[in-house]
């Protein structure tokens, strides 16, 4: 699918997105990392969909759901290898009233998607089909990890 491959050539990976945040915010982002304990049962179950999904997030580092759920979305992604990309850089539009996000500086997806709140975390077959989003906070589990697993597993 051509959209869904442009869309990951533009992302960078989890990690490397948590490598650039900016200094201002690094610190709470970092306390994330060191501090969440990931559900490790979710985390063996999410393993066996490492080769069948790749999950994109779209956020900012301004946000405070995303510093909630970017260091996890890194912890996820090193613990089960399945590939999380980021879509950072998200901005308000402030002065254009009919517009909620400013492109550029934000990514196209914003509107092509239709991401209404951030983070918004989509969850793709690899060959481009979305199966589910998480908008801001999981709906049907307590975790990012787990609501993961409840989206694949419906989707599987």
């Amino acid at each position: 699918m051509k959209g869904f491959e442009d869309m990951l050539r533009r992302a960078v990976t989890v990690r490397d997105y948590l490598d650039d945040i900016p200094d201002g915010d690094r610190a709470k982002y970092d306390e994330r990392s060191s501090s969440y304990e990931p559900k490790q049962e979710a985390l063996k179950e999410l393993e066996k969909y490492s080769d069948l999904f790749i999950v994109v997030a779209i956020g900012a580092s301004w946000c405070k759901d995303c510093v909630l759920h970017m260091p996890v979305l890194w912890l996820i992604s090193e613990e089960t290898e399945i590939m999380v990309m980021v879509l950072g850089g998200v901005k308000t539009d402030p002065l254009n009233p009919d517009r909620q996000w400013a492109v550029p500086p934000s990514p196209p997806e914003v509107d092509t998607l239709q991401i209404t709140r951030i983070p918004t975390i989509l969850i793709y077959t690899k060959d481009g089909v979305e199966v589910g989003r998480i908008i801001e906070h999981p709906k049907h589990s307590p975790t990012i990890e787990e609501e993961l697993l409840f989206i694949m597993d419906q989707a599987a």
